[in-house]
């Protein structure tokens, strides 16, 4: 398919879009963005995600999965959160667990920092249901790499290199590339390539054949548009961005992230 493109981690189902998603996807189709997963950061996030592919199938997947910052009020624990996040992620629009991972920076004005030991806690749950249920997990890391990276590494090598996954909004550095790759990981890249030189070179370290786009709307948007609302449509400026950092085409970067994206999230078609 001509100029076919992938959005793996947006936010639909954020308050952002609910007064207009149909003509943002409608919109988003138009820019070549044929297939979006909706990623999720909590319980309710995730019900939303699975509402919304199911609204728009073949055009929208979910992934669900608890963030690691507390980004709800849920009073539940995180063992019964772990719980109906199981039965959730059984739903036949669920093609990834995420997002998880490790976040030790402040937390966001409203929400709420998590303990670290809570975080690896349910880190480590997610991996194990994701492996479960032979789906890719969507790995968010932020000031905590080194000890992201570990538990990927452990998990990779428990599981027989069965763990899949991506690495969403990869800021890892150029050292950690190789290890990410040596793991089976593809690098989540977002809009803010087009304005943060230092990603740039660093983009510049991984292979095509390893990157996957992602919008992670409403928030990231690419120059020119940096400060306003998100959206998957905008896939194609990052596109278009990624194809002359790497002197290729932009075919070729749709086609290669594309595939790479259906490789990774098997059950999207």
């Amino acid at each position: 398919m001509k100029n076919f493109l992938v959005d793996t981690h947006a936010h639909l189902n954020f308050p952002d879009y609910q007064n207009d998603l149909g003509k943002v996807i409608k919109d988003s189709l138009k820019n070549g963005v044929k297939m979006i997963i909706c990623v999720s950061s909590n319980l309710a996030d995730a019900k939303k995600a699975i509402e919304i592919a199911k609204k728009y199938p073949g055009i929208v997947y979910a992934a669900v999965g608890i963030h690691p910052q507390k980004t709800d009020k849920n009073p539940d624990s995180p063992a019964v959160q772990l719980g109906q996040l199981a039965q959730l992620a059984q739903s036949p629009e669920v093609v990834a667990v995420g997002e998880c991972g490790l976040d030790f920076s402040p937390a966001p004005p409203g929400e709420e920092d998590r303990p670290k030991e809570e975080q690896l806690f349910l880190f480590e749950e997610q991996i194990e249901l994701a492996l479960k249920l032979a789906l890719p997990i969507n790995v968010h890391s932020r000031k905590a790499s080194d000890e992201t990276l570990g538990v990927l590494e452990k998990h990779f090598n428990l599981s027989n290199r069965k763990l899949k996954g991506v690495w969403h909004c990869y800021s890892g550095g150029k050292g950690d590339i190789k290890k990410v790759t040596e793991i089976g990981f593809f690098f989540g890249i977002d809009g803010n390539l087009t304005y943060d030189s230092g990603l740039q070179n660093v983009v510049m370290q991984i292979p095509l054949e390893k990157i996957v786009l992602e919008t992670d709307c409403p928030f990231l948007s690419p120059a020119p548009f940096r400060g306003l609302r998100n959206s998957p449509g905008n896939v194609r400026i990052i596109t278009e961005f990624l194809a002359n950092l790497k002197g290729a085409s932009f075919a070729e970067v749709s086609h290669v992230t594309s595939k790479n994206a259906k490789e990774l999230f098997s059950k999207i078609r």
